[in-house]
């Protein structure tokens, strides 16, 4: 069994960024610039997070709230629409395209906007990840509340859980739901 390639940087960036907002932690909102300061050093992108400010924040949780819609999205297609919508709107330089061949592509995009650089780098990582592994690898936490954000790395394709802990809850439900039935 091969081991999963690591994530590229901006990848894990944007995870981090998805990730600053789950249901199962105290508080549910840890979006601050100090922790996308914090990540954007540990992962060598410092120059596209310590420009970041406070006044920054209402942009980034709204660009959190509009990559999270991609990863909740119902199909191949309204991801690569809404994660084409975030592109566009956040300046990433980038959109996802189907070919006639039904892979994904790449095509390049003016880039203005406030939080620019930050969002094109987190936004075209996605589009990176949907172009060279298709949008069917994005979901969202099976487990109940959770609906965390993942990128399904598995060789199956077949994830459903964002973290070993969403697994692990839901299969002591579904335990306890059969138990009770019997």
């Amino acid at each position: 069994m091969s081991a999963v390639p690591p994530l590229e940087p901006a990848l894990r960036l944007a995870v981090a960024l998805l990730h600053s907002y789950w249901v199962l932690q105290d508080p549910v909102d840890q979006l601050s610039v100090a922790r996308l300061r914090a990540a954007g050093r540990e992962l060598g992108l410092a120059e596209v997070t310590d420009p970041l400010g406070e006044a920054d924040l209402p942009r980034l949780r709204d660009l959190r709230d509009q990559l999270y819609q991609v990863f909740a999205a119902p199909d191949s297609a309204a991801r690569v629409a809404t994660l084409n919508e975030v592109l566009a709107e956040f300046s990433a330089g980038t959109a996802v395209e189907s070919a006639p061949d039904g892979t994904l592509r790449l095509t390049p995009l003016p880039r203005p906007g406030p939080v620019g650089p930050f969002a094109a780098l987190v936004s075209g990582a996605l589009a990176r990840a949907a172009a060279t592994g298709g949008t069917d690898r994005f979901g969202v936490c099976a487990a109940d509340p959770c609906r965390a954000p993942y990128l399904d790395r598995t060789r199956a394709g077949r994830q459903r859980y964002c973290c070993e802990l969403c697994n692990n809850r839901a299969a002591a439900a579904a335990y306890r739901s059969r138990s009770r039935r019997t």
